[in-house]
């Protein structure tokens, strides 16, 4: 781990002020500070990981623990000077010619100048001088990538302070979602005595409380709870705007690397100017850092205008009109042409004929500020890029064209259209399954009929098959659910994993075959369940023209019961909408290919083995996840197949009364993913000089395959990634 760059940072601010000024602003500095700060973060940090890695435990969790407090007591520092320092300078920048930038250079030197002064005198009162110096890029990134609490979670593991421990690891993995290393010590830490859910607490979520209230805000929209959708659409408003504050207030002190070619910067205001640009672009670029969720690696475009578009329509359809228009007009300044904003508008002031004070309310003072402040500093930051070669990214799509100088107009419109072409293609790459599989292969099992393919499930990769198991073997296999299936198999114990109004029940193939080992149910039912389950594998195989050897990944026996009592009034479903080997993001209709998802699974289907209950239809659903594009009603013998990834998001409905039974089963391509307690069940019957029906072609083996089209039928994969073992939830 890097602990030093080659690089010389320096504050952006500092490069301002002149070296009497620098000097003179840290002479009257005693080496105590007010505020308790004498040891600089990355210092204390740096002893902490020496610690750790002697194994020192104590000392290395007191050293960590004080790197975290010093540099969270330091942020606030500067976020306190900054809103001090807030109107310094402002009569020079009040000076400035809007239009005309001949004495640019030297009216926003001297505004910066005065503004940074204030900042590092007001810095020098509350910090040591150690404190102030800037730290390594590395650092930086430690603790942007929140690796400070990986050190922790194994020190205070090592300390044997368990609670401690696992809100570390959560911490760590919240920002890190596809370290699996991680995820599986969370899963032990679940498991250890004294550690309680509410040990698992995101120790930097003051951070994220407007994803929290993003997130709040989405289901109360989704629940039809307008009041409460009001509410938290405000809150995350408020908390996005406090939230980029925050981030801009760190811009003032932010390290700047000098350029190594003292040629490629001319002249002493030139390079003041770079600097100055530098800082005013760091405060443009927090709408991303804030839009970014943690652990993603893009932004949620158009963050706050979105946000402004949902508390709009909530407003209006909670009747708080006046609250409508005022927001409205908000997202008017944003984007002032938008026709359905306008047509919105228009019918919000109609509706409030006669009452002429809200039908003239304008747009909230907080929106109307921050969007004067940008356009200023993207003018600057444009009139940099015509004038003086600086490179700087727009993280806005509203920017207006009228910012933008002549000279860059035909280069900045070709960008902004290639982006939105990105964007309207990417809608369109939602529709394409790039898995390799390809639906409309033969149905080799007989008495087995295809009842509804692609177009009559308005999808890609999607099938419904019926007569796959008789009536009798229905009833065969529901008689061992009722006997064997424990609540909360497969969901880590959990009774009601997914909604507090049903109860979940479950079984696999092996703890079917020891219950029959121990006489507890009937030997030829468990191997029934088994050879179930290759009869689904070679239909699957068949029917989406499996590319390669396909593996069980994991098959699990799972009924769903209404509990009495708690059906009033449902709203909720039996399971949300989700995508088996992908994590959705409704919002952004993204499917990220990390953990916690099962990102090995290839092929999911789910057997069906009645229908005497009330609701419980399978669908499949946009990946709005509102949206349902095709409902299956379950019953006896029938099959539900599709691929796993993107183009196949699904839910249950809720399940009101009675008991609905389905055998799920997912496939794999990723022979280190196969089920091995599925093999180790095979393996006993063996032993016992038994038999299983087992259709699967070797490694080596070619199958001759129904012709299909161009289109590639590789698949990424990484050869190199090890078996993740542990208990597994159905997804």
């Amino acid at each position: 781990m890097a602990l030093r760059s080659n690089t010389s940072p320096v504050y952006v601010a500092f490069l301002f002020i002149l070296n009497h000024v620098f000097m003179a602003a840290g002479s009257g500095l005693s080496s105590e500070s007010s505020s308790g700060l004498s040891a600089p973060y990355d210092e204390l940090y740096y002893r902490g990981v020496r610690a750790y890695f002697r194994e020192d435990w104590e000392r290395a969790a007191e050293f960590l623990e004080k790197s975290i407090s010093t540099r969270n007591k330091l942020l606030q520092t500067r976020r306190k000077c900054h809103d001090e320092c807030l109107t310094a300078g402002d009569d020079k920048i009040s000076k400035l010619d809007k239009e005309d930038f001949t004495l640019w250079n030297l009216g926003i030197l001297d505004w910066i100048q005065v503004r940074a002064e204030c900042v590092r005198f007001c810095m020098g009162r509350s910090v040591s001088p150690a404190v102030l110096l800037p730290v390594s890029s590395d650092i930086e990134y430690e603790f942007g990538t929140r690796n400070p609490y990986n050190y922790l979670q194994v020190t205070y593991y090592k300390l044997d302070k368990m609670a401690k421990a696992a809100s570390a690891a959560h911490t760590f993995f919240v920002a890190n979602p596809t370290h699996l290393e991680m995820r599986n010590n969370i899963e032990k830490y679940r498991r250890l005595l004294g550690v309680k859910e509410e040990s698992f607490q995101d120790r930097e979520r003051e951070q994220e409380q407007h994803w929290e209230m993003y997130d709040a805000a989405v289901l109360a929209e989704s629940s039809t709870d307008l009041v409460k959708a009001v509410k938290k659409w405000k809150e995350c408003v408020n908390e996005t705007l406090k939230q980029t504050e925050e981030c801009r207030a760190q811009c003032v002190m932010a390290s700047r690397v000098i350029p190594e070619e003292p040629d490629t910067v001319q002249g002493v205001y030139e390079r003041a100017a770079d600097l100055s640009l530098s800082l005013l672009s760091c405060k443009q670029m927090c709408v991303t850092l804030v839009s970014t969720r943690p652990g993603r690696v893009s932004a949620l475009e158009d963050f706050l205008p979105l946000q402004l578009e949902h508390l709009h329509i909530a407003q209006f359809k909670a009747g708080d009109l006046k609250g409508a228009v005022e927001t409205l007009r908000s997202l008017l300044l944003f984007y002032p042409t938008d026709s359905d904003s306008l047509s919105n508008l228009e019918l919000y002031t109609q509706t409030l004929e006669g009452d002429t004070g809200a039908q003239e309310t304008g747009p909230m003072q907080e929106i109307a500020k921050y969007i004067s402040r940008a356009l200023q500093e993207k003018r600057l930051l444009y009139f940099g890029m015509a004038n003086l070669d600086f490179k700087f990214s727009d993280p806005d799509l509203w920017t207006p064209e009228d910012v933008v100088p002549e000279s860059l107009r035909e280069t900045w419109r070709v960008e902004k259209e290639k982006l939105h072409k990105k964007l309207k293609q990417g809608e369109k790459v939602e529709e394409v399954d790039d898995s390799g599989f390809y639906a409309g292969g033969p149905v080799p099992v007989v008495g087995v009929t295809v009842t509804r393919d692609d177009q009559g499930l308005n999808g890609t990769n999607r099938v419904v098959l019926d007569g796959v198991l008789s009536q009798s073997e229905c009833d065969r296999v529901m008689q061992l659910a009722t006997v064997a299936a424990s609540a909360g198999d497969g969901y880590r114990g959990r009774r009601s994993p997914h909604t507090p109004h049903e109860k979940f029940e479950g079984l696999t193939v092996l703890r079917a075959l020891k219950l029959a080992q121990d006489g507890l149910v009937k030997q030829s039912d468990a191997r029934l369940l088994h050879e179930i389950g290759e009869t689904v594998k070679v239909l699957m195989d068949s029917y989406f023209r499996s590319h390669s050897v396909l593996y069980f990944a994991y098959t699990h026996l799972v009924c769903r019961s209404a509990i009495p009592g708690h059906q009033e009034g449902r709203s909720d479903l039996s399971h949300p909408v989700h995508v088996d080997n992908c994590i959705l993001e409704p919002e952004t209709r993204q499917c990220w290919r990390e953990a916690p998802a099962f990102t090995h699974r290839d092929l999911s289907a789910v057997l069906y083995l009645n229908d005497d209950f009330e609701g419980g239809e399978f669908f499949f659903a946009d990946r709005d996840a509102k949206t349902v594009t095709a409902r299956v009603k379950p019953k006896c013998g029938r099959l539900v197949g599709f691929t796993s990834g993107p183009v196949n998001p699904h839910g249950v409905t809720a399940v009101t009364a009675g008991r609905r039974c389905a055998l799920a089963l997912w496939l794999t391509t990723e022979k280190h993913h196969r089920d091995m307690e599925r093999e180790e069940a095979e393996n006993l019957w063996a032993a016992d000089g038994k038999s299983v029906v087992k259709e699967e072609r070797g490694d080596g083996e070619s199958t001759s395959k129904t012709a299909r089209s161009g289109r590639s039928q590789g698949k990424e994969r990484s050869k190199e990634r090890e078996r993740v073992t542990g208990r597994r939830d159905e997804l």
